[in-house]
């Protein structure tokens, strides 16, 4: 979520506004650029070129469309996590054992980010895109790490949460949510029962540091028909809070 208030510098705020809008067009022309954002041309020309210079745009005949610069940062970003380079091997060994999809999860910007995320054999597309974002509220994951936040951190991010119906089962009662959290924190263990998306169900376990703060969580997504009865209940639940186990193991190791 952006930060309260306007932002100081406002030629910044536009070339980002140019750039979110050439994101959703994937590729487009000047004037295309310029209907989307409501700009003058000479505007939308100026920004579109000064970030084509800085390397965060391309320009292929006579059009626009974002570089693969965003790819090159991102992936030097995600590689300063410890949880993403210690953890994902275990993500791999968890989705090729439950044949579902697993991943990792870490809070950005009040929001779970997607930090890696691997599919085991009965999964034809993967639910989640790594760098994807899914809300707190109503995700395992997001839950997951909703639980292990400090009193004072979880009323904040709460606070600024659009706790929003996703579907018919999605727990918008903030009460009830807390109360879900503090059981979480006892079984080490959340779920979504079609609480994000009517197709899904989700399990996760919190991934913390020695003090007990967040470093994420790791999670399985299915379909309700893949994950149901004992294997939604004991099968799967067994295998991810034995996969977080040892993520924190082999953090406590690299610290």
């Amino acid at each position: 979520m952006r930060e309260n208030g306007d932002p100081p510098v406002k030629a910044t705020t536009t070339s980002a506004q140019v750039l979110d809008a050439l994101v959703e067009l994937g590729e487009a022309n000047l004037t295309t650029v310029e209907n989307e954002v409501e700009l003058s041309k000479s505007s939308v020309h100026n920004h579109l070129e000064t970030l084509r210079h800085l390397g965060f745009v391309v320009k292929e005949h006579r059009k626009y469309r974002p570089s693969l610069r965003f790819f090159e940062i991102g992936s030097s970003v995600r590689s300063g996590f410890p949880l993403y380079r210690v953890g994902r091997r275990e993500v791999d060994r968890l989705a090729q054992t439950s044949g579902l999809a697993a991943g990792l999860t870490v809070i950005e910007r009040d929001a779970g980010i997607c930090l890696y995320e691997s599919t085991g054999q009965k999964v034809e597309t993967p639910p989640v895109a790594e760098g994807e974002t899914v809300p707190l509220h109503c995700t395992a994951p997001g839950k997951a790490m909703l639980a292990n936040l400090p009193d004072d951190e979880l009323e904040s991010v709460l606070d600024a949460q659009d706790v929003e119906p996703f579907t018919e089962h999605t727990i918008t009662d903030l009460p009830h949510l807390r109360k879900e959290l503090e059981t979480a924190q006892t079984r080490r263990l959340t779920s979504d029962r079609e609480e994000w998306r009517t197709d899904l169900r989700g399990l996760a376990a919190g991934i913390t540091d020695p003090e007990g703060l967040t470093f994420g969580a790791i999670y399985v997504l299915s379909p309700p028909e893949s994950m149901s009865g004992k294997r939604f209940q004991q099968d799967i639940p067994g295998l991810i809070i034995s996969s977080a186990n040892k993520i924190r193991k082999a953090l406590r190791n690299t610290s």
